[in-house]
């Protein structure tokens, strides 16, 4: 009986790739609105408060929070196979008033369009630390069209493989390979009020769906071979809104949750209990522009 699983199962078997096209492109119906430019200004200088939020009860974890400052160092760099980028130095200020650069965010509007494009991960700053370091590369994704309010189109896929056992009796597991896939399924124009200032907004809603995968490596006919066991999958929603007179994403969100499930193999059965914390980043101060 085993047998004849492991053989059905052995068709399912998970190809390896870091970045993958996906499937079903969603149809963007692109409803063209006014032209709008990024105001890309050397110098302007952005204040930031970002934290994680609680997977079960979506509330703020405090020990998380964390103040940084962007500032835009150059307003037309050539980065990552695009021209035009905008480059801001991405900086945490501590209390000793020590700036410690960690990151930088690479923004670039397509030239003749409301385009927007940022080089980042798939879904930034999700976290799966209880079970290991997830890494999920960088590459440019389709953020946002200033101005719309109708837009639907594929941003990007990409997965990795983390070590972790299954417990199964007399088979070795290989890893849980998480699979991230974000699609864009809406788009509207809002006002955020920044630092006592109204400022219009695009907001875009992007859906994540996470594929978690416990992959087992067993014997058939002789022969190791890897059987891919899909614990389950769910959709996040994430959103980002971008302004176009501070030329900078002001606000994200993302949803978190608990990917709770029970697989069975050979009549065995394991729980996987996974927290996945949701995050939340906002402007709160224009230092200049």
């Amino acid at each position: 009986m085993m047998s004849r699983y492991i053989t059905m199962l052995s068709f399912l078997l998970v190809g390896a790739a870091s970045f993958i096209a996906c499937e079903s492109t969603p149809s963007d119906p692109n409803d063209n609105p006014a032209s709008q430019q990024m105001s890309f200004k050397a110098g302007s200088s952005y204040e930031y408060t970002s934290y994680s939020t609680d997977p079960s009860t979506a509330e703020k974890i405090s020990a998380t929070e964390r103040n940084r400052r962007l500032t835009l160092v150059n307003t037309s760099i050539s980065a990552y196979g695009k021209t035009g980028v905008a480059l801001y130095l991405d900086s945490i200020l501590t209390l000793g008033g020590i700036v410690d650069v960690v990151d930088s965010v690479y923004l670039q509007q397509q030239a003749g369009t409301n385009d927007i494009f940022r080089y980042a991960s798939v879904a930034p700053e999700l976290d799966f630390s209880v079970i290991g370091e997830v890494d999920l590369g960088r590459d440019w994704m389709h953020e946002a069209r200033l101005g719309s309010s109708s837009a639907r189109w594929f941003v990007g896929s990409a997965k990795d493989t983390l070590a972790y056992d299954a417990g199964f009796p007399a088979v070795t597991t290989k890893g849980l390979e998480l699979s991230v896939v974000d699609s864009v399924v809406a788009s509207s124009v809002e006002n955020l009020t920044i630092d006592g200032k109204q400022y219009a907004t695009t907001k875009t809603t992007h859906n994540i769906r996470l594929s978690l995968t416990i992959l087992l490596e067993t014997e058939q006919f002789g022969q190791k071979i890897t059987v891919p066991l899909e614990v389950k999958s769910v959709t996040l929603q994430r959103f980002s809104w971008i302004s176009a007179e501070l030329g900078a994403v002001v606000r994200e969100e993302r949803e978190g949750t608990v990917i709770d499930a029970t697989v069975e193999f050979g009549g065995s059965q394991q729980g996987v209990n996974i927290p996945v914390p949701g995050y939340f980043s906002e402007m709160t101060q224009v230092i200049s522009n």
